[in-house]
């Protein structure tokens, strides 16, 4: 989280790649496997192509033989869906229960629970499909997380939206191209300084010049670069080495820093 304002402000973020998306589908299997207690959980294309699962490591007896029937049942499961527009399905088996759930009408989710379970607690279980149902559709639809779009939505499935939106900012804003964009262009500057004013001032003012503009690299802009560097050449570079080397810097940094942000187009 960050402060702006004296407000706390949660960084999210939406899945911009088809690696984020992957990433975010399968965070919300994992959800789901974690809820309802299941064993193995998969994510079909009513075509039977399965796009994502979450599996044991090593599978048991009862384990194998549910994993083999959901294969065995896909091509009956698909033709319900496109055919009589099943929506959810609970079926029972010795070895365990399937939960069915529809996701929009090209794709579905099957949670594998081994063990005996009665018909009331299977009921309840189910709501867990149906709501991670609702929100693979909203990801693989790619529609937005604003909170505009999210007010549209059941409040459990856009408080879970929500929850993932955070989490794929927490664990893979490192991995976004304007993250690693920032980073070369603040180790740029940073040579830059350290050949002007020696590495123990560069430190004093790059903390400095991002102090005074309330941001870090992380989360800068092109915009906030061109005023990051002006603001470090011209109160900074200037104070400690003069207006000769400070004008020779203002012209040859910025022209320089542009050429960088336009290489990141």
């Amino acid at each position: 989280m960050a402060k702006k304002a004296g407000k706390t402000v949660e960084r999210t973020m939406e899945a911009k790649t088809a690696s984020m998306l992957k990433y975010m589908l399968d965070m919300e299997l994992q959800n789901l496997l974690q809820k309802t207690g299941s064993d193995m959980v998969f994510f079909v294309g009513v075509d039977g192509r399965i796009f994502a699962s979450r599996l044991p490591d090593a599978m048991n007896t009862c384990q194998f033989y549910l994993f083999s029937l959901v294969k065995a049942l896909l091509p009956s499961i698909c033709d319900q869906l496109k055919n009589e527009n099943m929506k959810a399905s609970i079926m029972q088996y010795p070895e365990g229960t399937l939960f069915i759930a529809g996701v929009g009408k090209n794709a579905f989710l099957v949670s594998v629970m081994t063990g005996d379970i009665d018909m009331g607690k299977a009921a309840t279980i189910a709501t867990e499909p149906l709501k991670a149902g609702a929100i693979m559709l909203h990801l693989f639809e790619q529609r937005s997380l604003e909170p505009e779009e999210l007010a549209k939505l059941p409040k459990d499935v856009a408080e879970e939206l929500q929850s993932l939106s955070r989490r794929l900012f927490v664990e893979q804003f490192d991995q976004t191209r304007g993250y690693k964009k920032n980073m070369k262009i603040m180790e740029w500057l940073k040579k830059k300084l350290t050949e002007t004013v020696g590495i123990g001032s560069q430190d004093e003012i790059m903390t400095l010049a991002f102090n005074e503009i309330g941001t870090t690299a992380p989360y800068m802009d092109d915009k906030l670069w061109r005023v990051f560097t002006e603001k470090v050449i011209q109160d900074h570079v200037r104070r400690l080495r003069g207006d000769m080397v400070a004008d020779e810097c203002y012209t040859t940094w910025l022209s320089e820093l542009e050429q960088k942000l336009k290489s990141f187009v």
